[in-house]
């Protein structure tokens, strides 16, 4: 059966050109057991692509007859061909992270084809320390990042001897739930509480934007124009590296932050050691927008998209790290707070407000020409605690992929896994050069921090 895509989802497609295909995705690094045969990794393609069915939402392709998918639908792919969209690659010697990195960077820059279901994987052998690589993109209307996450990670056992079907084999159909029935009465809420959201959802946005534009209360165009805030190209840079979760605790600890805390601190002092050794650091404090999650992890199966953004000050104006810091938590504090006083319904009409001039601006070509409404996505998606296994392989690293759009070139996303948060920092690699120094600046700026 079609189901209609939301005009969240649709956005994705409308925004999608060459330069800025809207495609997220994972890198997973995986050890080779001890005593494999050398035919190992090959055993692992054949166990991807000996499906005899394919589950949702793998199966599904766009449908539409109208133009920018004013009418677009999910619908069954009737031809559906596993060995289109599971690939297997292999490293030049000597196989090392740096070239597995450049083969993700070019991989992640190509468009996918909207004739198909719109998501690819690449299962990459060769690389040094008997390891093996599966990397996964998928389309944005598909799934939001934090969904992509999850429901590949779901897919994975637990226990190293466990079998299970690969990710997308139509097993899985038999093991969802049944989503329950809206009700007659929550779908019919009626005219009176649309309006009621609608005004609601709008006093949220005017409320912001009346906050006084030198406080650490952010919203949507409070952010200077920067070198991050140039048109991109269609190239792309991947940088990836794991800290500590133990270190980043003890320094949360130290200064009365959380975790997400550190690692927007982090974040706001990588980007001001890269903006000064570019000598294009503005005096005003960049901006991020955070994504946030409103779905359950059990519900990452059902497909499309379920977040709402917020803006958070990133105090990369102080030279004083503690006092960036504490700019940090205070512009966090009033997220948080207004969050919490607001209903799903306020957050779903506040969430598409301030998204559709981001649309917009894609669509009509003025992102990257005009004011940016925010300066970079920063994301933090929370991931499994404990060892997970790929047809009995462990899986020793999982590194979140994103996107870059016309005048935001940047993204800097973390997944937590087990004792580690995993940074995947992407960007356009013309408009923003050296990107893989970031992680050297974000070490530097953990550092200063630490106890």
């Amino acid at each position: 059966m079609a189901r209609k895509l939301s005009i969240m989802d649709s956005g994705w497609l409308m925004m999608e050109t060459r330069e800025t295909p809207m495609h997220v995705g994972g890198l997973a690094l995986f050890a080779i057991p001890e005593g494999a045969p050398e035919d190992y990794v090959e055993s692992i393609y054949r166990y991807l692509v000996d499906v005899d069915s394919i589950c949702r939402p793998f199966n599904q392709k766009i449908q539409s007859h109208l133009p920018l998918y004013l009418d677009a639908t999910w619908v069954e792919d009737k031809n559906f061909d596993i060995d289109y969209h599971v690939r297997h690659s292999a490293l030049p010697r000597p196989g090392r992270v740096r070239e597995l990195l450049a083969l993700v960077s070019r991989l992640h820059a190509q468009r996918l084809d909207p004739s198909r279901p719109l998501w690819e994987s690449y299962l990459i052998e060769g690389l040094e320390g008997n390891r093996f690589a599966l990397y996964t993109k998928m389309h944005h209307s598909m799934v939001d990042g934090v969904a992509g996450m999850h429901l590949m990670q779901s897919r994975l056992a637990t226990c190293a001897e466990d079998r299970l079907p690969a990710p997308w084999s139509g097993e899985w159909d038999a093991e969802k739930k049944p989503r329950k029935s809206r009700g007659a009465a929550a779908a019919n809420a009626g005219m009176k509480g649309t309006m009621n959201n609608l005004r609601r959802g709008g006093g949220q946005l005017v409320d912001l934007l009346r906050q006084p534009k030198d406080g650490n209360v952010k919203t949507i165009y409070r952010a200077p124009k920067t070198q991050l805030n140039r048109r991109v190209t269609g190239a792309r840079r991947f940088a990836a590296q794991s800290w500590s979760l133990s270190r980043i605790k003890a320094a949360g600890k130290q200064h009365g932050g959380t975790v997400n805390d550190i690692f927007l601190a982090m974040c706001g002092g990588a980007l001001r050691r890269y903006l000064l050794s570019q000598d294009a650091l503005s005096d005003q404090p960049l901006v991020a927008q955070v994504p946030v999650a409103l779905r359950s992890a059990d519900q990452a199966g059902e497909g499309g998209n379920a977040i709402t953004t917020v803006q958070v000050s990133l105090g990369t104006h102080i030279a004083q790290p503690l006092n960036r810091l504490a700019a940090i938590q205070d512009s966090m504090k009033a997220v948080k707070s207004r969050l919490g006083d607001m209903q799903k319904s306020e957050i779903d009409v506040y969430t598409v407000l301030t998204n559709m001039p981001l649309s917009l601006g894609q669509v009509t070509g003025l992102s990257g020409r005009v004011s940016p409404m925010f300066n970079l996505v920063i994301s933090n998606v929370p991931g499994p605690k404990e060892t997970l296994h790929l047809n009995g392989a462990e899986m020793l690293a999982t590194y979140p992929v994103s996107l870059v759009l016309h005048g935001y070139a940047l993204n800097i996303t973390v997944v937590s896994y087990k004792n580690s948060l995993e940074f995947g920092v992407i960007g356009c690699r013309d408009t923003l050069p050296h990107i893989q120094r970031f992680l050297v600046y974000l070490e530097e700026s953990l550092v200063e921090l630490e106890p």
